[in-house]
């Protein structure tokens, strides 16, 4: 599956189906990196269709898809106010393409059907729906997107009372915060989580989170920065996409330490940074 986003002075292609680490660099890279990760949220949190009601099973399953694409990707938008924006996508599959543009504060998606399925002439319309959703939806590589934003050390010194899970589970930040929520909601630290960081011990301990003998906020910012990179990288698996905005970010002097963490992710990487980082 390929996304593509084109904005007034960029244009940019990144296949998911692929493990290749993916650089978006550029002016615009902050913007066609979020959008990026919202397209791929939206695809990962499209439900599947074959209950709907339908007098013709593949007009309404593609008008039914249609209206939760867009439903979903502009609550995701909003959220992340990011509907002001001026920009066209395709999203394209073997089988389907998504097409669609973000302008004047709504978005519109449209779904182009490329390869049919085969459905029998008197086929019962419920049993036609179910083909036609496991035809659309095989073709479709869901994969759990994550974002972590450039400003990530000083979300991690923030919001770190709300990382640890306890006993009524974890306690979560607001969706209406946006990239926010979703990156420090993702971050769920287990009690007795331990990690090393840049030589440093960040633990878990009476529901706070340390960085050796102080609370995480008075960390280093290279270790606040670097932090939720190990965190991602450790827990995410091959049917995950990491989405890192400027990943060099605080990390200088550790650029070969952080180049050496990269290659280690079973997760697709997707690199919004105008640095040249090879993995």
């Amino acid at each position: 599956m390929e996304i593509e986003i084109k904005t007034p002075s960029a244009t940019v292609k990144i296949n998911n189906d692929n493990k290749q680490t993916e650089i978006i660099n550029g002016r615009d890279r902050i913007v066609i990196g979020r959008v990026y990760y919202y397209l791929t949220k939206t695809i990962f949190l499209i439900p599947r269709l074959y209950g709907i009601t339908a007098k013709e099973p593949l007009v309404n399953w593609k008008n039914e898809f249609e209206r939760q694409f867009t439903h979903i990707l502009t609550n995701e938008l909003s959220l992340a106010k990011l509907l002001t924006l001026e920009l066209y996508f395709k999203i394209t599959s073997p089988k389907m393409s998504i097409i669609g543009t973000i302008q004047n504060g709504k978005v519109e998606a449209k779904v182009e059907l490329k390869v049919l399925p085969e459905l029998e002439l008197q086929e019962d319309k419920i049993r036609s729906l179910v083909k036609i959703d496991s035809f659309y939806f095989s073709d479709i590589n869901k994969k759990r997107p994550y974002i972590i934003p450039a400003i990530r050390a000083g979300l991690v010194a923030s919001f770190y009372k709300f990382l640890p899970i306890r006993f009524e589970g974890a306690p979560g930040i607001p969706k209406t915060l946006g990239i926010i929520s979703d990156f420090i909601n993702s971050m769920v630290l287990p009690q007795g989580y331990s990690e090393e960081v840049l030589g440093h011990k960040i633990y878990i301990k009476d529901d706070e989170v340390y960085c050796d003998d102080n609370i995480l906020y008075n960390a280093d910012s290279s270790v606040l920065s670097l932090f939720p990179i190990v965190y991602f990288i450790k827990n995410s698996s091959n049917n995950d996409i990491i989405v890192i905005e400027q990943p060099e970010v605080h990390l200088e002097e550790f650029k070969e330490t952080l180049k050496e963490l990269l290659k280690m992710s079973k997760a697709k990487l997707v690199l919004v940074s105008n640095e040249a980082i090879s993995t």
